[in-house]
């Protein structure tokens, strides 16, 4: 089966701190146990050596590599598409190529420090060029024409030019989250997209080179993406710089400015070369801004809050201060364990995701919700080990197994698995549709009391109206009968085996056959219900204390006869004779006929249209009655039967809120594996017999 594999937002680090964002150990976890994957990219660029490497990792893939552009690809980003064995754009997308950028060098900007760069630059643009030629077909300074310039391509451009193969039949997703800015001729509709406006761009650009120091993203902040359960455990344990220690650094950071100032200054520097470095204001607001957004996070600060502070000019100084005069806000960190920890809407966000791609993955379907496209390649360790927290790869059995035993105390992974397996039962179950749900009425119960179904009787008939507009009261019959729900249950165990192998196939198959399992269970009570008593005459009603098929009440013929179109109208007579509670007419006329397997045949003859060349030989029945088989009706009786949504002779029912069986799951104590089991509640019984007839049959 091909995998999934979706890289949205910036390569190799986010711009703020809820940006998504994906990087080179990211993506090598996410191709481990892979074969053949489709790569799904939305991306404004990133750090350039990030997306040299990503590169590799998907060019150096044993299986084949099909990549889509699902809204832009640009700039480093539009270098990892060209490992695609098959690149498709969507409608709409976007490919941009062009040269790597820095906005500063690093140390003083000396002539040495300039040189260094340029170096850097042409080399690391040199390896971009002869990607892009190879997968273009032409020549590498053909190739750094087109970097030069900076060239955005439509999905037909790209085509044409080789930098893709085709164009997918899906409209564009939107554009990922970018500072478009930081580009000379990005396209207007980018610019005033979401997250346009961002950083400095001398930040961003020496951000998208890796030049920069990468600084600690607060984990809390991050927006979900896919990840292996390895890379996804350790960035949820990851621990967080305390507030102390971030304050100090900063601290650190500034003093260190301002002793560099005054040693220049003693250093007697010439004014205009002091002048010259005044330029880098702009590069130390950059790096003031990042360390904000850091302290700002960490204080549980919005990014609304952090641009204010930046749009102010607070210097990181000020920023320190503000918080210091409010108080702590940030909870210290704990020695022996990790401060960090996924917030709740990630939390829910995940396991809402793993429980639909678990769902996806037993039922063999395509997931109907986009959070779970992360996990569809993820196998059921992997997400145990993702929920609990387990570090480092999967290698033996014996580390599945731990996963698996650990997840009980430490994760939401039970309750994702136990949720995916009740949407499969109840799937499962609906599927199977047995005979009696055509016979009988649903009813709903709130509870497992005895429940009367009261039936009223008719209302009062119209009565004349004195000469002094008197209007008499008439009264309203009843009827009650008593239906009660029972609990049923099975329970089954999943074993160490199973668990061990990652055999989801063999669940599915478990499950697929309880569904169906339990749906033959309420088909044969129901009919065990309606067959009961002596004769098979049904059971005993308490409005007249006789069984639903009788004689006296006309619900049985008197004579056992085969099915015709006499005894079929003997039987219908009856029917449209029977009274309401108030003995006024019914008129009830059948549209069921129900038999047995040894009827069957005679019943599809019946109401199958003749052309008849004479009147005498029309058959009334044709197309009036519906034939309902069950092969739990043994010998020659055949039923006659009203419409349940009218008059019902039988009724079934569920607890309310619980109409399907369901799951529940736990870890025997003492015993390795788990142990599943499948309950469900269930109730049937007779109400009437006024919509219902019998023959023997002969």
């Amino acid at each position: 089966m091909r995998g999934d594999i979706y890289l949205e937002g910036s390569v190799g680090a986010a711009f703020w701190p809820e940006d998504p964002h994906f990087t080179t150990a990211d993506v090598r976890g996410w191709l481990a146990g892979q074969g053949d994957v489709t790569v799904h990219i939305n991306s404004g660029g990133g750090i350039a050596s990030e997306g040299l490497a990503i590169y590799h990792l998907l060019k150096d893939h044993p299986g084949s590599v099909h990549v889509v552009v699902s809204g832009t690809a640009v700039s480093a980003a539009s270098l990892i598409v060209m490992a695609g064995d098959r690149i498709t754009m969507r409608m709409g997308a976007s490919l941009m190529i062009h040269d790597p950028a820095v906005g500063f060098t690093q140390g003083r900007g000396t002539e040495d420090d300039h040189r260094a760069v340029a170096d850097m630059l042409a080399g690391l643009a040199d390896g971009y060029a002869a990607i892009y030629a190879e997968r273009a077909g032409i020549d590498a300074e053909a190739a750094r024409e087109i970097m030069r310039a900076e060239t955005w391509f439509s999905p037909d451009e790209a085509i044409a030019a080789g930098f893709a193969d085709d164009v997918g039949d899906v409209e564009a997703s939107a554009a990922a989250r970018f500072p478009y800015h930081v580009y000379a001729n990005s396209p207007p509709h980018l610019l005033s997209g979401a997250g346009a406006k961002g950083p400095g761009k001398r930040a961003v650009m020496a951000l998208m080179c890796g030049i920069s120091t990468p600084r600690q993203e607060p984990e809390m902040a991050k927006k979900p993406t896919a990840k292996t359960a390895t890379t996804m455990a350790e960035d949820d344990n990851e621990d967080i710089k305390p507030e102390a220690e971030l304050e100090d650094e900063a601290e650190a950071r500034a003093e260190s400015e301002e002793d560099a100032d005054e040693a220049e200054a003693e250093g007697g520097e010439d004014p205009d070369e002091a002048e010259a470095e005044g330029a880098e204001t702009e590069d130390e607001e950059d790096g003031d801004a990042v360390a904000i957004l850091d302290l700002v996070s960490m204080h549980g600060g919005t990014v609304a809050t952090a641009r204010d502070f930046i749009a102010k000019r607070t210097p990181i100084q000020g920023v320190i201060a503000h918080y210091r005069e409010k108080g702590p806000s940030v909870t210290k960190h704990k020695p022996g364990g990790a401060t960090a920890r996924i917030t709740r809407d990630e939390r829910e966000t995940r396991r809402i995701g793993m429980t639909e791609a678990l769902a996806a993955q037993i039922g063999r379907r395509k997931p109907t919700d986009d959070r779970a496209r992360p996990f569809m390649s993820l196998s059921l360790a992997e997400m145990a080990a993702l929920s609990n927290g387990h570090r480092g790869p999967l290698r033996t059995a014996n580390d599945r197994l731990e996963v698996f035993m650990a997840m009980h105390s430490t994760s939401d992974f039970p309750l994702s698995l136990q949720n995916a397996l009740n949407k499969e039962l109840e799937t499962r179950y609906r599927e199977a549709n047995p005979t009696y749900r055509r016979i009988a009425r649903q009813k709903t119960f709130r509870d497992f009391r005895p429940h009367p179904i009261i039936r009223p009787g008719d209302f009062p008939t119209l009565q004349p109206i004195g000469e002094g507009g008197e209007i008499k009261y008439g009264t309203i019959g009843e009827k009650a009968e008593t239906v009660a729900l029972v609990s049923y249950g099975i329970a089954m165990s999943i074993t160490r085996q199973t668990l061990i192998n990652d055999d989801i196939g063999a669940i599915a198959d478990t499950i697929a056959d309880q569904g169906r399992a339990v749906s033959r269970f309420e088909d044969a009570t129901f009919y065990k219900m309606m067959l009961g008593g002596a004769g098979s005459d049904g059971p005993t009603l308490a409005e007249t204390t006789r069984q639903v098929f009788n004689t006296t009440d006309g619900t049985k013929a008197a004579t056992a006869a085969a099915i015709n179109v006499t005894s079929l109208s003997v039987g219908r007579a009856a029917m449209m004779k029977q009274t309401s509670v108030d003995k006024n007419l019914l008129g009830i006329l059948p549209s069921i006929l129900l038999v047995g397997p040894d009827k069957l045949t005679e019943a599809q003859q019946i109401v199958a249209p003749i052309q008849a060349d004479q009147a005498g030989n029309v058959n009334p029945f044709a197309g009036i009655l519906e034939v309902v088989p069950s092969a739990r009706i043994t010998g020659n009786a055949w039923y006659l039967l009203a419409d349940p949504a009218d008059l019902p002779c039988f009724v079934y029912g569920y607890l309310e809120g619980a109409a399907a069986p369901r799951t529940r799951m736990e870890e025997p104590f003492g015993r390795q594996g788990m142990q599943l089991s499948i309950e469900h509640d269930f109730g049937v019984g007779a109400i009437d017999f006024r919509g219902g007839y019998k023959n023997a049959g002969a």
